[in-house]
């Protein structure tokens, strides 16, 4: 499998995760010294990971669903749309920007959020 292949997959899987809640399939997509930032802040390193996912993401009802992505190399570029069951009119934007390294797992996740449609 290539590193786009790769970056693609991992994108896929992390959505996947959230919305099942699947915890232990999320964190087995990050290098033990993988990094995350997010708008709440930086997470490095596994435990971190579980505190954030853990503690607030496998909490909430939001689903995700991916609409345009593009993928290169060792990166994968997808725009992520989440629907809460609680304000199902008010759905929220992201661009969640995947890097993996050569074993395919995600080394730095970075997330950027707006909160309305621009179309």
């Amino acid at each position: 499998m290539s590193l786009t292949e790769k970056s693609r997959t991992a994108a896929h899987t992390y959505v996947n995760c959230i919305n099942t809640k699947n915890l232990d399939g999320l964190l087995a997509i990050f290098s033990d010294d993988a990094e995350l930032v997010h708008p709440f802040g930086v997470f490095s390193g596994k435990q971190k990971l579980v505190e954030f996912y853990g503690g607030l993401i496998m909490h909430a009802d939001t689903k995700l669903t991916i609409g345009r992505e593009s993928a290169e190399n060792h990166v994968c570029c997808v725009e992520v749309v989440g629907v809460s069951p609680q304000a199902p009119d008010k759905a929220q934007y992201a661009i969640d920007l995947f890097e993996v390294n050569d074993a395919g797992l995600v080394k730095n996740l970075s997330i950027y959020y707006r909160n309305f449609d621009l179309k």
